[in-house]
């Protein structure tokens, strides 16, 4: 082996076992820019703010996808919104108009639940679990060190005067205030393809899950 290969070998080696032994020391991405020490070396005291709903539909034109051979009006709803073409959004009414108490209910468990994945989300069986590393407190408690807010967009479809059964996505914007600096961070929104009953409590339990996901995101820097 010449020179050369040793020494591509040997930074190789070097920077995967950086890799491996940085694995541990991945750093919360909400908490990038504040004054708590991240990694945190304890649960990281928490309140939360608000999480309000807006709901909005696509309105969806079969026709613009369908020829008048394949178009059928007994079709289903969800089935003529995943082919037609989106003309205009408009206001779709919902129970669901504020996460902050599903979320709550989330942040209280001592294993927090994640997605795997979330780029479609039908049911609540692929998640998974994890430490939680924050620690609920009442807003007016002095040792709370991060405002936890935010807003979800919650997306369906409309076709011919009826609104889909399902939802199709739900995007999320967290904003973080570190309460030792006053210093306050929006985070860029995060998009989940959540498919789910809409006004179901399955899907507010879905909305809350992903928030959770996109509190506990690690990154190497």
């Amino acid at each position: 082996m010449s020179a050369l290969n040793r020494y591509a070998c040997s930074f190789i080696g070097i920077l995967l076992l950086g890799i491996v032994t940085g694995c541990g020391n991945l750093k919360y991405m909400v908490l990038k820019g504040t004054s708590i020490e991240n990694p945190p070396v304890e649960r990281v005291k928490v309140y939360v703010k608000g999480f309000p709903v807006v709901s909005k539909a696509n309105v969806v034109d079969p026709n613009a996808a369908l020829g008048d051979s394949e178009y059928s009006p007994g079709r289903s709803i969800n089935s003529l919104a995943e082919v037609g073409n989106a003309i205009m959004v408009i206001s779709r009414p919902s129970r669901i108009e504020d996460l902050t108490r599903s979320l709550l209910r989330e942040l209280r468990l001592d294993q927090l639940r994640i997605f795997a994945e979330f780029d479609r989300v039908t049911s609540l069986t692929n998640v998974r679990e994890m430490p939680n590393p924050f620690e609920l407190v009442p807003p007016e408690d002095e040792s709370a060190q991060l405002e936890i807010s935010g807003s979800v967009y919650l997306l369906s479809q409309r076709v011919e005067q009826r609104f889909s059964q399902n939802s199709t996505s739900a995007r999320v914007e967290l904003v973080i205030k570190d309460l030792e600096s006053g210093e306050e961070v929006t985070l860029p929104p995060m998009t989940a393809g959540i498919s789910m009953t809409f006004n179901s409590k399955e899907l507010e339990e879905a909305i809350a899950v992903f928030i959770s996901t996109l509190l506990t995101q690690k990154t190497l820097f």
